[in-house]
């Protein structure tokens, strides 16, 4: 099992590749064509986080295609949100949402991929 990171292409890609490098994990950088390479992904993933400066829109493409991947699967889905923002009141298909954790990210991330969930 391993975890999956998400990220926008702009988010402190230097310090994040070095924590995943440590902890079992593989980065997607957040592109167009994000529902190919989720298909492509081979093995059982434990945990999916997706980090990006604003919380996601529930009704947003990137986020449709997230939520289509883990549908019937047994994968703990972290959102983070490096600015703070609005949440629809929608109700969302992760298992957690941080809004707005900012300098905190890399510790947040850190925990998140050392813990068993």
């Amino acid at each position: 099992m391993s975890n999956l990171l998400i990220i926008e292409n702009h988010l402190f890609r230097s310090t994040i590749d070095a924590i995943c490098k440590k902890k079992n994990c593989e980065i997607l950088l957040l592109k167009d064509n994000l529902l190919e390479r989720l298909a492509k992904k081979k093995g059982t993933l434990k945990k999916i986080i997706l980090i990006t400066q604003n919380i996601l829109s529930r009704n947003s493409i990137t986020y449709e295609i997230i939520k289509d991947f883990i549908k019937n699967k047994d994968v703990f889905f972290i959102e983070i949100g490096y600015k703070k923002s609005n949440i629809s009141r929608v109700k969302a298909c992760s298992d957690a949402i941080i809004n707005g954790s900012d300098i905190n990210t890399e510790n947040i991330l850190k925990k998140l991929l050392t813990k068993n969930v």
